[in-house]
């Protein structure tokens, strides 16, 4: 299997499998057909791109990349020919997909799908996309969005945006919950000499995770502080010596994520036990010298554990 890029005699492709599968499971909106119909003027002129799966001589998928604005793209328009699947041409397609918009300087992927769609939903998973509130959707069948964050700006380089209100704490919880979770599914097949490997001297998988949980009874601290409005959250240890000094490498993966999965589980439930007169109250963040409420925190820990995540996949992709 591999990926080919556009021309013109693809548009058939393009057009004929996407709605093959929106006349199975939708149907095809306004905004499909232009797409489809048009994808030189409508796609490609505005700065996206289109891929296909080529295997045993016959393109048997395709995945766009829409361009939203600087930085963003627009996961969009992935299908595989029914007749393929199982051979993993979406995850193929998916995945050519992110190294696409990283060559493209894409510092955000986002993408709308639907929650029926569970084997795709899986897949964007397993790439590290997350769920984020449900907003600019523009076709009827969405009701699901998700983004992943390709930036390589370093951590302490991040700008955090608080504006938002407190109808992401849903979808924040989800995202603390689920992260013990995304990181045993990429890492529960993965051999023991793979959590070791260092690219660019930078941390293995092990210290990754191992960093991870060390740093989740600080986010306790931290919640506890902002419940009980102390002015200043207690600092982090910005050398990291801490990681640096538990040897993570000489755990076992295993190990690791349990521990992570316990640590996290305490965050959690001090969360959920949290009134609502306490979602109110806010702590100045130490570094980044920012006021911060019970659900800004919350999105800090999030992208937090997506940066790490971003940082262990990196190290998969390079190894492989």
């Amino acid at each position: 299997m591999k990926i080919v890029r556009y021309n013109p005699g693809y548009k058939k492709y393009f057009e004929r499998l996407n709605k093959a599968w929106l006349n199975k499971y939708f149907s095809v909106e306004p905004l499909d057909e232009k797409l489809l119909s048009q994808p030189e003027e409508n796609i490609l002129k505005t700065g996206g791109q289109i891929l296909f799966a080529e295997h045993q001589g016959q393109i048997i998928g395709t995945v766009a990349l829409l361009f939203v604005k600087e930085g963003v793209y627009e996961l969009a328009k992935m299908t595989v020919d029914e007749a393929f699947r199982g051979i993993g041409a979406g995850k193929f397609l998916c995945a050519s997909a992110v190294e696409e918009a990283k060559k493209l300087n894409a510092e955000k992927l986002i993408l709308f799908t639907n929650s029926r769609l569970q084997t795709a939903v899986s897949i964007y998973r397993r790439l590290g996309f997350q769920c984020v509130s449900l907003n600019g959707q523009l076709f009827k069948r969405a009701d699901t969005k998700m983004e992943l964050l390709l930036s390589p700006v370093n951590w302490f380089d991040r700008k955090f945006d608080l504006s938002f209100g407190m109808e992401l704490y849903g979808v924040l919880l989800e995202r603390l919950q689920s992260a013990p979770k995304m990181f045993i599914q990429i890492n529960e097949t993965l051999p023991e000499e793979v959590g070791v490997f260092r690219y660019k001297n930078k941390w293995t998988i092990k210290e990754n995770i191992g960093h991870l949980t060390l740093l989740e009874p600080l986010w306790q601290k931290r919640f506890e502080e902002i419940k009980k409005s102390i002015y200043e959250m207690s600092p982090a240890d910005v050398s990291n010596r801490a990681t640096d000094k538990m040897n993570f490498n000489t755990f076992s993966l295993r190990e690791l994520l349990s521990a992570f999965t316990g640590q996290r589980a305490k965050t959690i439930n001090l969360l959920n036990s949290l009134q609502e007169s306490d979602l109110t109250k806010r702590s100045i963040h130490p570094r980044l010298q920012q006021p911060m409420r019970i659900v800004d925190l919350m999105y800090f820990v999030a992208e937090h554990d997506q940066h790490h995540l971003n940082a262990v996949l990196n190290i998969i992709n390079k190894n492989s």
